[in-house]
């Protein structure tokens, strides 16, 4: 549990970006985390919200710090990223293509087992077998506005900002993108700085996806956590548990109900050869729930996440001659 004693002092709005939360250990450059994981993140571990209050009073232990818990999602996540991914990902295709991008695609997969999982993230009574499975991409892009690739500050207006609702309208397939609560108050006393991250974000969003048949159609209600650097950006999502909470339209009578999916995601973009250019990474692990076995779920992913680079650097595209 994310009690406030289990978590390191919050760090100051000028720390550097690699200052260690983990006093007297190494960074976890490499190890796994607890909060980027597949399980649904109960209202009780999450930062005190005047929405949540009937929700985290029934926990024996106390909602965490805001800062503390924001810091240690982000450095998770880029740890994951920078530290594990390339530690252990296995590469599937080198060079996929995703038109209208001119970069390739580079897919990659890994399994992770329950017992490599911090045991508060494992199901119950989960100690082995394959607990999530994992797919990934990289692509390298020109630095510029112009056709085929998107500009550095495209790639962070375009992913970052606002990112959830910018993901409805580049992908065909998500229907909804509705918020139902944020922490922007908080947050603002903040400068919107944690640690060396600036222009930080983080709200919960029902992400509404149309499901091809048999399945049907899915809500996946997600803590979505964004944050820069002068040349970084990162955007994780985290699956949470929304029933109960005021603001919800997919699992109350006020809208049509569906049954939930979860995924975890976490988004990475750097400029590289000195601006020139700017990689943009991914890796997610879903499961969509209900009839379809896992294995056949599967099977459609990697297409999907291939996909997501074009259909991204099309929609900046449009987004680039609207403005013009």
């Amino acid at each position: 549990m994310a009690a406030a004693s289990s978590v390191a002092a919050p760090p100051s709005a000028q720390s550097p970006s690699n200052s260690n939360p983990y006093p007297g250990q190494a960074p976890p450059t490499s190890a796994l985390g607890k909060y980027v994981r597949m399980r649904h993140l109960p209202a009780s571990e999450l930062p005190a919200h005047p929405d949540l209050a009937r929700l985290q009073t029934s926990s024996t232990s106390p909602p965490p710090d805001l800062q503390q818990f924001i810091f240690a999602v982000l450095e998770e996540a880029e740890a994951f990223m920078t530290g594990y991914l390339p530690r252990t990902f296995k590469v599937k295709s080198s060079s996929k293509s995703s038109p209208p991008a001119t970069a390739p695609v580079e897919l990659l997969t890994h399994e992770i087992s329950a017992a490599d999982l911090p045991k508060e993230s494992r199901a119950a009574g989960g100690g082995g077998g394959t607990a999530e499975t994992w797919f990934a991409r990289t692509s390298v892009h020109e630095n510029a506005a112009k056709e085929g690739t998107a500009s550095w500050e495209e790639f962070n207006m375009g992913l970052r900002a606002e990112h959830s609702r910018h993901e409805m309208e580049y992908t065909p397939d998500v229907q909804d993108a509705h918020l139902v609560l944020g922490w922007d108050e908080g947050l603002e006393g903040l400068g919107r700085r944690i640690g060396g991250w600036g222009e930080v974000g983080m709200s919960v969003v029902e992400m509404v996806h149309h499901i091809p048949p048999p399945l049907n159609d899915r809500v996946f209600p997600v803590l979505v956590v964004t944050a820069r650097k002068a040349e970084e950006l990162l955007v994780v999502q985290i699956p949470i548990e929304v029933k109960g909470m005021p603001g919800t339209s997919y699992n109350s009578n006020q809208f049509r109900k569906l049954q939930d999916g979860m995924y975890c995601s976490i988004e990475r973009a750097e400029l590289l050869d000195a601006g020139a250019k700017v990689k943009w990474q991914m890796a997610t692990a879903s499961d969509a729930k209900g009839i379809l076995p896992m294995w056949m779920q599967k099977m459609g992913v990697p297409g999907a996440v291939i996909k997501d680079v074009g259909l991204f650097i099309g929609w900046t595209a449009k987004q680039r001659k609207g403005k013009a």
